[in-house]
């Protein structure tokens, strides 16, 4: 049996995106078998690319629709029915109250009252992919009734790949051949976010983790989380 099988599962990320690249063909088999998955995303995803004067311009709010209108057409591809959008200004996580967004994270645990949560991992060069693992760290103390008993981090393909000294190390795999073909459609839905090979962010790119990830496991592809706490 499936550890994914009927289980719910809350996702939270930085991003609008980060679902995808982090755990698209594993999102795709838990609805397969079951699964009720909410995807909560702390921010937006292109303010980045903007200066602070430009954020009221015309093409910011342009940009910023189409990412979401993306993440819609990714989410509904893979079968995902519960998203909730933020709008946190990307690569800014560190300028907003880290308390309130853990009360925010606590908020949607105890609404949702997830089994099993998945987000971000600490090895990462995007500051808000590191902000979201931490305050998910902290709004999964077990003195709450309903704080998930199982917790995993996903790894993102570019950012978490240009760390100097540390790597991501995964525990636990989770076989996606079947669906890896729906975790490339769900990403050509955020339209632009590619870029050729090498670059990590692209379908040779994301195809070859995979494939790396699968090499570890025996498996032909592959997803490759950290389990950082189970309690049973």
């Amino acid at each position: 049996m499936s550890f994914l099988k009927n289980k719910k599962i809350l996702i939270v990320a930085a991003h609008p995106d980060d679902e995808v690249l982090g755990m698209g063909g594993t999102i795709a088999k838990a609805i397969d078998q079951g699964a009720k998955i909410t995807v909560v995303f702390l921010g937006e995803g292109v303010s980045a690319r903007f200066s602070i004067d430009e954020y009221e311009s015309e093409e910011f709010k342009k940009q910023s629709s189409l990412r979401m209108e993306g993440a819609e057409r990714a989410l509904r591809l893979l079968g995902v029915e519960h998203y909730v959008f933020g709008s946190r200004l990307c690569t800014q996580f560190d300028q907003y109250s880290r308390l309130s967004i853990v009360k925010e994270v606590e908020r949607y645990i105890d609404e949702f009252r997830p089994d099993m949560l998945f987000t971000h991992n600490p090895i990462e060069v995007n500051i808000d992919h590191v902000i979201t693992y931490e305050v998910v760290e902290c709004a999964c103390r077990p003195v709450n009734i309903n704080s998930p008993s199982e917790i995993y981090t996903f790894e993102i393909v570019c950012s978490g790949s240009w760390k100097f000294d540390t790597s991501f190390n995964p525990n636990v795999y989770v076989d996606v051949s079947d669906y890896f073909d729906s975790k490339l459609s769900a990403w050509h839905e955020y339209v632009g976010e590619d870029r050729p090979f090498p670059f990590p962010r692209s379908d040779t790119g994301l195809s070859t983790l995979a494939k790396y990830r699968g090499m570890a496991s025996g498996l032909k592809m592959a997803e490759g989380f950290r389990l950082v706490r189970c309690i049973k």
